[in-house]
């Protein structure tokens, strides 16, 4: 990193209060350290999150050792929320918010620390591209709802990271975010694995010229199967890179430049459950503690150390987070965080499931005694005015349905599925 760079990120956590530049450095002096040596900083990260927890909070109080600890998962700390909450932390909390696989609205916080490897994270992921922090970058990712305040701008703004909301992808839309990413000569683009494979359909479909100046993809948030990195790479004239993670449990992996996803496994205390699902503890955030949380995603490791020579752990297959995109009649492609942003601080929706064809959606909800007629009409002329059907209906406590290959799926174009059934 040039020393311009340096300063610039330095600068940068001196105004957020972050420690992103250190924790990226510490991240690229682990990845290249022993296994014996990362089990060694886990252990002593872990000992020191396992006192605060047991000290600090109602849930953990309970417990005399890490091993004790039952599987958590979204369910128990919803019923809870606040017994997770470390009384010994005091400092800021960012809040964050996830659908997971489940279609669970889900809000959560996490500290300093934990935000500054969120971002390290990212960074580390991103250089594998060619990309050198300070250049341009865009973010194809979000939603119109997501309501930035003065200070996530100023961050972005700083970040030199340009953002483009993932919901409403019309053709216009999208040919006006290709032309603006083109004049900003931005290096990078990071986002959702769909949504860019959507704007990847429009460049072949158009005929549209790639940027000469783009020197990488980074795709997230769900499976980028060998189709869509075909088709990305086809219309961007650009390598593809994977990443994935699950903020929640400290999980955060990357793709290296030999084709192999790496988990940051300093940040995180990691295992798989007899049917292969991953289960993780955050050792980074300290504020609201989640030990032995349930990711919902199904993964596979490798016994390879890669060619790299990273000691990071090489995952080998991820199964989950396979959601359809919305689209509606009038051919607008929206995500299908578009939901959860729109459900995410309403306490009294427990899960959602969306199903949709070309005239009609139907949206389920799971909900308690405190979702009222009010509540209901809310959401349903939102999502009239955000959505173009000819039919909307939201039904409550009904049955939910599953796809054959994906009983967890949330979002279902029933177009794509006939073989859908009630549970």
């Amino acid at each position: 990193m040039k020393r311009a760079n340096i300063l610039r990120l330095k600068f940068i956590d001196l105004v957020t209060g972050l420690k992103i530049y250190d924790t990226l450095q510490m991240f690229k002096k682990h990845q290249y350290m022993p296994e014996k040596d990362l089990r060694k900083v886990r252990q002593e990260k872990l000992d020191t999150l396992f006192t605060i927890a047991r000290n600090s909070t109602v849930y953990y109080a309970q417990f005399n050792s890490y091993q004790q600890l039952p599987i958590l998962t979204k369910k128990i700390i919803k019923q809870y929320p606040d017994n997770f909450l470390s009384g010994a932390y005091h400092g800021k909390l960012f809040m964050k918010a996830t659908g997971g696989t489940t279609g669970t609205p889900f809000v959560y916080y996490t500290s300093v620390n934990a935000q500054s490897h969120l971002w390290a994270g990212l960074l580390l992921s991103w250089e594998n591209t060619g990309y050198n922090f300070g250049e341009k970058a865009a973010f194809i990712a979000g939603s119109a709802l997501m309501k930035l305040t003065a200070k996530h701008y100023l961050f972005y703004k700083l970040m030199n990271i340009d953002l483009y909301p993932a919901a409403a992808m019309s053709d216009e839309i999208i040919g006006k975010y290709i032309a603006a990413i083109r004049q900003k000569k931005t290096k990078l683009i990071y986002g959702y694995a769909m949504v860019i494979n959507t704007v990847a359909d429009y460049i072949i479909n158009k005929g549209i010229l790639p940027i000469p100046e783009l020197k990488g993809i980074v795709c997230t948030s769900e499976m980028l199967t060998d189709t869509m990195r075909i088709n990305i790479e086809k219309a961007f004239g650009v390598k593809v890179f994977n990443q994935y993670g699950c903020n929640e449990a400290g999980i955060s992996a990357f793709e290296c430049e030999h084709g192999n996803m790496h988990l940051i496994s300093s940040r995180c205390i990691y295992e798989t459950m007899p049917d292969g699902k991953l289960i993780g503890t955050d050792l980074a955030n300290e504020s609201y503690i989640f030990m032995k949380y349930d990711t919902g995603d199904m993964v596979e490791f490798s016994d390879q150390q890669c060619s790299c020579e990273r000691c990071y752990p090489v995952i080998e297959k991820i199964i989950g987070r396979t959601n359809d995109m919305i689209v509606d009649k009038k051919n607008k492609k929206f995500h299908s965080s578009y939901f959860n942003f729109l459900f995410k601080k309403d306490k009294s929706i427990r899960q959602y499931q969306v199903l949709f064809d070309e005239n009609s959606i139907l949206i389920n909800l799971l909900v308690d005694d405190n979702f009222t007629d009010d509540s209901h009409q809310y959401y349903l002329d939102l999502i009239k005015n955000n959505l173009d059907f000819d039919s909307y209906h939201i039904n409550t406590n009904g049955q939910f349905h599953a796809k054959s290959n994906a009983k967890h799926t949330f979002v279902i174009d029933k177009r794509n599925h006939e073989n859908i059934v009630s549970r």
